[in-house]
C-alpha cells in the first residue's frame, strides 16, 4: 500500500509539472504540446466538464522521428476528480514501405487519494527492417470527462530505432 501511494504522489508531480510547462493548459478543453528534441513529443489535454454534461477533447501534435526510426511508443498519464474519466493515447508513424505502425493505450487507475484519481499506461510496436523507415509519428491524447468532472492528461511519445 505504501508503494501505491508513493507511485500515485510520482505520477501526480510529474503531470503536475507537465501541466505547468504548458502555459494555461487549465482551461477547458485545453490542447498544449511541448517539442523536447527530434524523436520526443509530449501532448497534454485538459477538460472541465460543466456540471451538467460531459465534455472531451482531442488533441495531437507530429514529431520528426530520427533517421532509420523503426519504431513508436506511447507513455499516458492522467489527473481527474472522477474515476470515470477516460484517457487514451496513441503515436502512429507511416512507414517508407507504406504501412503504420501504431501503439496506443488506455490509462487504468493506478490510486486515488483526496478525490483525485490517477491513471498510466504505456505501449510499444516495432517494425520489421524490411518495412522501411519512419520520418514522422503522430501523438495524440484523448480525455473524457463525466458531467462536473476535471481531467488533466498527457501523452509522451517517442520515435526511434
Amino acid at each position: 500500500m505504501r508503494a501505491a501511494g508513493a507511485k500515485l504522489l510520482v505520477i501526480a508531480a510529474a503531470l503536475g509539472l507537465g501541466l505547468l510547462a504548458a502555459p494555461q493548459a487549465h482551461a477547458a478543453g485545453q490542447c498544449k504540446t511541448v517539442n523536447f528534441f527530434p524523436g520526443v513529443v509530449q501532448v497534454y489535454a485538459t477538460v472541465k466538464a460543466d456540471a451538467n454534461a460531459g465534455d472531451s477533447v482531442l488533441c495531437n501534435a507530429s514529431v520528426a522521428c530520427p533517421a532509420g526510426s523503426r519504431q513508436v511508443e506511447v507513455f499516458g498519464g492522467g489527473l481527474s476528480s472522477s474515476p470515470a474519466a477516460v484517457a487514451a493515447v496513441e503515436s502512429t508513424a507511416r512507414l517508407s514501405g507504406g504501412e503504420d505502425i501504431t501503439a496506443n493505450c488506455e490509462t487504468t487507475a493506478v490510486g486515488t487519494r483526496n478525490g483525485v484519481t490517477a491513471s498510466t499506461c504505456n505501449n510499444k510496436i516495432a517494425a520489421a527492417a524490411d518495412k522501411g523507415t519512419a520520418s514522422s509519428a503522430q501523438c495524440t491524447v484523448y480525455v473524457d470527462a463525466p458531467a462536473g468532472a476535471s481531467v488533466g492528461a498527457n501523452a509522451t511519445c517517442f520515435c526511434g530505432t
